[in-house]
């Protein structure tokens, strides 16, 4: 149940301070992968 409701995952986020710069930086990043992950998926379906 506290797994779900994201509780520890919310803790371990916030244990230590982060500078906005290295949130926006990691969102960044994150995003990034994911279009890049989106975009192997589709080349790898038209490949078949």
């Amino acid at each position: 149940m506290v797994e779900k409701e994201g509780i520890i995952r919310e803790w371990k986020k916030r244990e230590y301070y982060e500078k906005p710069s290295t949130i926006k930086n990691r969102k960044k990043k994150a995003l990034e992968r994911k279009i890049q992950k989106k975009i192997r998926k589709m080349q790898a379906s038209r490949n078949y």
